[in-house]
């Protein structure tokens, strides 16, 4: 009796340490990253979220609004079975439970953003996305609805642009052929004229000269020629 009377004290101060404990315990369920006192449930943290596709992933840019007193951002994303989806940029410490931990101790910033990414076919609005706010071991937790983003198909070639380039181009085309015919054409027309000229030219003049040479070679020619000869010497003397 005496040996359990002197253990009393000591069981006493055992069960007020685990009373204390308790709390921390239970509340802390992010997978051992860090021990939280409290979690509180809030609508009205304004997290948004903003998509960008890129071939055939989809990357959601998550911002998430901080101050000084923010010690770290927890966010977790996962399916209807609790698995996780997605993968999760920049520096953080990834926690049992699939919840990835952001350290923002060294930081000081207005909002906190990082993305995540799944592949276009995950449908998203199946897909649990939970952010924590830490201050201190106390965190506020919200869950976000994720809008399904569908690749947008590429634009086509308006076929009004193709045939407005086939008018266009179609009439250079025949004045250009029109206008080198028309310049063949007036040069061999030129050609030909200047051609026919000159050699009528050349042709008269040959046949004057060759006119005048037999002329002049003839007998009659001789006679003359004597004979004027004669006329003019009987006038001198």
């Amino acid at each position: 009796m005496l040996s359990l009377r002197s253990l009393l004290p000591h069981l006493g101060l055992f069960l007020c340490l685990a009373l204390h404990l308790s709390p921390s315990l239970s509340a802390s369920d992010n997978g051992s990253c860090v021990v939280l006192d409290n979690i509180y449930t809030s609508d009205i943290l304004e997290i948004s979220t903003m998509a960008n596709v890129s071939g055939g992933d989809v990357t959601y840019t998550v911002t998430v609004p901080v101050n000084d007193s923010v010690s770290a951002v927890i966010l977790k994303a996962v399916k209807e079975d609790d698995s996780p989806v997605g993968t999760w940029s920049g520096t953080y410490e990834k926690c049992n439970d699939s919840s990835v931990y952001y350290n923002l101790t060294s930081q000081s910033q207005s909002v906190f953003q990082t993305n995540w990414t799944v592949p276009t076919s995950e449908d998203v609005t199946k897909v649990n996305l939970q952010v924590l706010i830490v201050v201190n071991r106390t965190a506020s937790k919200s869950s976000v609805k994720m809008e399904q983003v569908q690749p947008s198909a590429s634009t086509p070639i308006p076929e009004s642009s193709e045939t407005s380039q086939t008018i266009n181009t179609t009439p250079t085309v025949n004045t250009a052929k029109t206008t080198a015919k028309d310049t063949a054409n007036t040069t061999a027309v030129t050609t030909a004229n200047t051609t026919a000229n000159t050699t009528a030219v050349t042709t008269a003049k040959t046949t004057a000269k060759s006119l005048a040479i037999r002329t002049l070679g003839s007998p009659l020619a001789g006679a003359l020629h004597i004979l004027l000869v004669f006329l003019i010497s009987k006038l001198l003397f």
